[in-house]
């Protein structure tokens, strides 16, 4: 899925969230916010903080790739959500 604005965004979390079979509330606990802030990310608040809308997509087990190939392979390049939501985590 081609993601272009904030709105595809928060249809794709919506979506996934729901075939998970979890509530906004249960979202919002396991990304540690209110479920409104939930409610408010899947109507397409365009305020919604980075840091946060990366930890749903990870709870959700959504992978972000880059657009543009990487010049060494050809492929698109993995972004890796742990390094960017906990920065200091050691990865072992």
């Amino acid at each position: 899925m081609r993601i272009s604005s904030i709105q595809d965004l928060a249809s794709l979390v919506r979506s996934r969230r729901k075939a998970a079979g979890l509530t906004q509330a249960d979202l919002a606990t396991r990304i540690g916010v209110k479920a409104l802030w939930v409610s408010q990310f899947e109507r397409g608040k365009s305020t919604a903080q980075v840091g946060l809308v990366l930890r749903a997509l990870k709870v959700l087990d959504i992978d972000l790739w880059t657009g543009n190939p990487t010049p060494s392979t050809g492929r698109s390049s993995k972004i890796n959500l742990d390094r960017i939501i906990h920065p200091h985590h050691d990865q072992g």
